[in-house]
């Protein structure tokens, strides 16, 4: 098997609003589907860095980050590529070019996220509520004396 994670090319949008697309409406089983559109990739990652996992040369997942804040905005793998490291793949990706701490928003009701985070090695932080229901903020990279390990 072979990833390749790269920087975002313009010509990958399509397919990673596909992914973004599919992914939110099978993994948000509890909310509407429609209320996710394909147009929703190229504005909810505007003046973020997005970098893609290549699997075998096809598109199979994207990380975008707010390299300001080191805030994690997205992580999605496209539903037919989960479960093959592609994820893991993209967090460590990071490492080569933005600092820790990093941090991001994983939704409470999302239990395979959850699970896939603390794998990792991330750790609630805190928690708070959006549109799309309860979250909880996640934090990797800092010292453990310095975290909220609840």
């Amino acid at each position: 098997m072979s990833i390749t994670i790269r920087k975002a090319q313009p010509n990958d949008s399509a397919r990673l609003a596909e992914i973004f697309l599919q992914s939110r409406r099978s993994g948000f089983f509890w909310l509407d589907p429609e209320r996710f559109q394909l147009d929703d990739f190229e504005r909810q990652t505007q003046g973020e860095v997005v970098w893609v996992a290549e699997k075998d040369s096809e598109l199979a997942g994207f990380i975008s980050v707010d390299e300001a804040d080191a805030f994690i905005h997205h992580l999605f793998v496209a539903p037919g590529y989960q479960r093959l490291g592609i994820g893991r793949h993209l967090l460590r990706s990071l490492r080569e070019w933005l600092p820790t701490p990093y941090t991001l928003k994983c939704l409470a009701k999302n239990k395979k996220a959850r699970a896939f985070y603390k794998k990792n090695n991330w750790r609630i932080v805190g928690e708070g509520r959006s549109g799309t229901g309860a979250y909880l903020v996640l934090e990797f990279g800092r010292a453990a004396t310095q975290q909220n390990t609840r």
